[in-house]
């Protein structure tokens, strides 16, 4: 007889839409307790309403960036659920333009809340992940970290960075217990995916995106929560320091072209 999925007490930050939103959705069907963390008020509220308001669920808003706000959101689900197991620091603002466009501040933005408000996220979650004998953190890289197009200099950036910060964790933790990797999703069906996308030209903007997958189509969020939720289980408990891609084969497309 299978063993039953042990049921955790998951952080998930970038909960108010994509792919956070829908991580924390499946969590919470799956038995798991979920601290929503999000900047959006609104997202919140909409995915407090499409979770039936779970007693499973407590929705903080906070602006990743700044570590008291991060940490009293940290601190309220310890307290709501008594421990924590998981956190998934899905955070992040979208590729916006090239950097000799971009104002200094948004670059600023850019990377402060998609590298910067990981690590910060991560901080305020160790010492109760180390307190209860351990955990596992998902940060999230991305393809435009490992293979950019134009305009994306500041997020490429900062999602490069997310896997180099993954492994360091990953080595600096591994001994008390706490693991550390990332997912790498590709096109995925969210708000940021189309961001800048005039609704007139969003088809053929699909139909393009479509062409260059393997699989011929974008992601739903749900096949990247999935994948999420698996490294973050006890089912991933060997793995620690590597990267999952979820991007229907467009990395192995590209390698095959050089």
């Amino acid at each position: 007889m299978a063993s039953r999925e042990r049921t955790l007490a998951i952080v998930v930050t970038g909960a108010g839409s994509g792919i956070g939103r829908a991580t924390a959705l499946l969590a919470l069907e799956r038995g798991h307790a979920v601290a929503a963390v999000d900047v959006d008020e609104q997202g919140l509220a909409e995915l407090a309403d499409a979770a039936s308001r779970s007693e499973r669920l407590v929705v903080s808003v906070a602006d990743v960036v700044d570590p008291t706000a991060v940490a009293a959101a940290v601190a309220a689900a310890v307290e709501r659920f008594g421990r924590l197991e998981a956190l998934v620091a899905a955070a992040a603002i979208g590729p916006t333009g090239r950097i000799d466009e971009m104002d200094s501040t948004l670059w600023d933005r850019i990377v402060d809340v998609t590298l910067k408000g990981s690590a910060i996220c991560c901080r305020a979650a160790i010492p109760h992940m180390r307190a209860s004998g351990g955990g596992a953190i998902v940060l999230f890289g991305s393809v435009l970290g490992r293979a950019v197009s134009p305009g994306v200099g500041a997020y490429a950036g900062a999602k490069a960075g997310i896997e180099g910060l993954m492994r360091t964790l990953a080595v600096d933790h591994a001994a008390e217990g706490i693991r550390v990797n990332a997912i790498v999703p590709g096109s995925t069906d969210t708000p940021m995916m189309w961001l800048g996308v005039e609704p007139g030209q969003l088809d053929e903007t699909r139909r393009m995106c479509e062409e260059d997958i393997p699989l011929g189509r974008v992601a739903d969020a749900r096949e990247i929560a999935g994948p999420i939720l698996f490294l973050a289980s006890d089912e991933a408990s060997f793995i620690t320091g590597t990267t999952l891609v979820a991007d229907g084969g467009i990395l192995a497309k590209l390698a095959s072209r050089l």
